[in-house]
């Protein structure tokens, strides 16, 4: 009995601390953007481009490319973007064949989640807004 007592504050302490730094560490209210990939070949390359926009320390214009290499066919990845402002974001790809893909520029803000449908005709975008509570 008398060691459960230290055992089950060490638990109760690691849980707090576990919780604290996960919530610092965890990214809110970030853009995500999901890709599927509906072609019947694998997408050598997929790239997202935000806008520029300047940082708030130097104020010179920064923007950001995601990508991903080897997207198989019917496959989805998703990638959350690191923004919190609201921000443009344009979707290339490249097929095996070498056909090049683009879509055309939608504006996204924090919560909002970007479905990309990459198919041989193109790239469709959607924007969704998250509800929280």
């Amino acid at each position: 009995m008398k060691r459960v007592v230290p055992v089950a504050v060490g638990l109760a302490a690691g849980m707090a601390v576990g919780f604290f730094l996960g919530a610092i560490f965890t990214r809110h209210d970030e853009p995500i953007v999901v890709i599927h990939n509906a072609t019947d070949e694998t997408l050598r390359w997929v790239s997202i481009q935000t806008d520029f926009h300047p940082t708030f320390i130097r104020r010179v214009p920064t923007g950001e490319t995601y990508s991903f290499n080897e997207l198989q066919p019917h496959h989805t990845s998703t990638m959350r973007l690191s923004s919190y402002r609201p921000t443009g974001l344009k979707v290339d790809a490249t097929t095996a064949g070498g056909k090049k893909l683009s879509s055309e520029k939608v504006n996204v803000a924090s919560r909002d989640v970007v479905f990309a449908l990459i198919s041989s005709d193109g790239i469709k975008l959607q924007s969704e807004r998250l509800i929280s509570f």
